[in-house]
């Protein structure tokens, strides 16, 4: 290794780079002379850069440079080599960086960004992420495990007082997460560091987007900020009474699930859940109502070989409907089980790929409800086959008397299903007027980032400004997009490894950012790149 710098193994098996004199971290092969040269003449770069500010800006009450942390990682593109880069300030929990951007790819996970606060919120729960991602110099105090502490026991308190807690964790996951911070010594620990970070960057992720200490914070986990009407479509108007009105009960369950473009998980696992049991129940009753088909078609007077009579068609149109609900039910509990959705961010791109701006989730309401609503057919239609079966061969006093005892039942069972529906004050085809329908605030740059997911921790972002330069030419800097440059670029330095950390963190929210700084040093480079 070069001079001044060590390896460090994280927890989940990464290997980083250190320089503790200057606290500079790195994820690339710095054994390999040409990526050496670069982290060094960047590092150099950025702290000189970095001191001259802190002097010309009088800020050394509030940052002191011998504190400070820098992340870096070089990446080739056609111009040059292009460093992501980031500074970490511990004493006020914070990112920073030397040049100017609007952060909008910090800020993408929320829309309607109110005040400083709130933007601080986000760039803390970063922050914490960075504690993940090298925890070396991260101290775990009393202080700290106090306040990680405190929260985790008011979420607790929030979940067993309240059914719509906006926490994104459980009630059983907080008591698993106190159960494991007690166990946390103080000091500097890797194995106690990294925990505590993603703990930490789970609750304040969480207050980021729910707007928390802002004048429209999300008190409930269904509660919307932005203002949103779901307005039902003329296709869900004339499903609905077709399927029993099960797509009604399914869109209302989704609607408070997935609000504002975030996703509750632990209620969509709930969801799921429900969903499972409802249809392994729909399924075992089909079974049994195919079978009951089958041996009433078996019936040498039912089945007369012509095909015409009222009950065998009634008969064939419900055995086929069971065969529906059996097949769509089976396909349902396998497609749950086998799509991995436990995380806020995979319940979010399902969502989001099937949410529409005016009618919300109703076409997967509509799609969950074909098991349930086949199965209701095929009752009906046996029903229908069994009365037609019935009234054939009787005289008018077993008429009579059947029939006034049947259409008591009916009478009986619609009374029920009547006075058991959930009331509201509107139909089902209107729109709620109890929702605030208010226009959504501006959505500026927003090309879904927020939902995705990219290996890597700091090449999975682009966007940024950078810095381009050569080395002969002092520090003369000229600004530039990254998007104008190349949006991903590939680096030679870094080979793209399977999982840097755990996926599960990685895809429930992204890394701390980095903006760039470019250098063209590569012989491939253009002497005067055309921007």
């Amino acid at each position: 290794l070069p001079e001044g710098w060590t390896a460090h193994k994280h927890p989940e098996g990464a290997l980083y780079y250190m320089h503790g004199a200057t606290r500079t971290f790195a994820e690339v092969n710095i054994c390999d002379e040409d990526i050496f040269e670069d982290i060094e003449y960047y590092r150099d770069f950025l702290i000189k850069e970095l001191s001259e500010l802190i002097e010309m800006r009088n800020l050394s009450e509030s940052l002191d440079i011998n504190e400070v942390q820098l992340v870096l990682e070089p990446q080739a593109d056609d111009f040059g080599i292009v460093c992501h880069y980031y500074f970490v300030n511990p004493r006020s929990r914070t990112l920073f960086w030397t040049d100017e951007w609007d952060g909008e790819c910090i800020f993408t996970d929320c829309r309607g960004i109110l005040s400083a606060p709130h933007k601080g919120l986000a760039i803390q729960s970063h922050y914490w992420k960075h504690w993940d991602l090298f925890p070396n110099l991260c101290k775990v105090t009393e202080e700290l495990k106090g306040e990680v502490t405190d929260m985790i026991l008011h979420a607790t308190c929030d979940h067993l007082t309240s059914n719509r807690s906006s926490c994104p964790l459980n009630a059983d996951e907080l008591k698993n997460y106190l159960s494991l911070v007690e166990k946390i010594d103080s000091g500097f620990r890797i194995y106690s560091d990294y925990p505590l970070g993603r703990i930490m960057h789970t609750f304040y992720h969480s207050y980021f987007i729910n707007f928390h200490g802002e004048v429209c914070a999300r008190l409930n986990f269904d509660q919307t900020v932005h203002g949103w009407r779901y307005q039902p479509s003329m296709l869900m108007a004339a499903c609905a009474p077709v399927l029993f009105m099960a797509p009604v009960t399914n869109v209302r369950a989704l609607h408070k699930i997935f609000v504002d473009d975030v996703a509750s998980k632990e209620k969509w696992n709930t969801f799921v859940n429900k969903l499972n049991s409802q249809l392994q129940d729909t399924n075992l009753l089909a079974t049994v109502l195919l079978n009951a088909n089958v041996g009433f078609l078996a019936i040498q007077s039912v089945d007369d070989g012509n095909g015409t009579a009222l009950r065998q068609i009634a008969s064939y149109m419900s055995l086929v409907a069971s065969f529906a609900s059996i097949v769509l039910g089976l396909v349902f509990v396998g497609h749950n089980r086998t799509e991995t959705r436990n995380t806020a961010f995979q319940a979010a791109v399902f969502l989001s790929r099937l949410h529409h701006k005016k009618h919300g989730l109703e076409t997967l309401a509509i799609i969950y409800s074909l098991p349930y609503a086949f199965l209701m057919w095929g009752m009906v239609l046996f029903f229908a086959a069994f009365s037609a079966e019935w009234c054939g061969p009787g005289d008018v006093a077993s008429w009579v008397s059947v029939g006034a005892f049947m259409f008591g039942i009916c009478i009986l069972v619609a009374w029920c299903i009547w006075t058991s529906r959930e009331r509201t004050p509107f139909w089902w085809f209107e729109p709620d007027p109890a929702q605030v329908s208010l226009e959504d605030f501006p959505e500026e740059g927003d090309d879904g980032a927020s939902f995705l997911s990219k290996k890597g921790f700091l090449s999975r972002f682009i966007g940024f400004p950078s810095l381009q330069k050569s080395r002969g030419s002092g520090f003369d800097l000229e600004s530039h997009s990254m998007e104008q440059i190349q949006p991903e670029p590939t680096s030679p330095h870094v080979e793209p490894p399977d999982s840097t950390q755990d996926e599960d963190a990685d895809s429930e929210a992204s890394s701390p950012v980095a903006i760039a700084i470019r250098r063209p040093t590569m012989s491939t480079a253009p002497s005067s790149p055309d921007e």
